[in-house]
């Protein structure tokens, strides 16, 4: 279960940085902004710490 744990936290930086990398770029088309999209990747990357969590107390 430890090796799941850290594939998840895994995807999870990934994902969180993929959510800056995206927030910190300014957007392509001036004033068209990203529709939500690094919101929606920085909620997934937040849901998978959230959903290792348990993982990492199991034996």
């Amino acid at each position: 279960m430890i090796g799941l744990a850290v594939a998840m936290d895994a995807v999870a930086t990934i994902s969180l940085c993929w959510a800056l990398a995206g927030v910190l770029r300014p957007a392509l088309v001036p004033g068209g902004g990203d529709g939500g999209r690094s919101v929606a990747v920085a909620l997934i990357g937040v849901s998978l710490i959230l959903l290792s969590v348990p993982l990492w107390s199991l034996p």
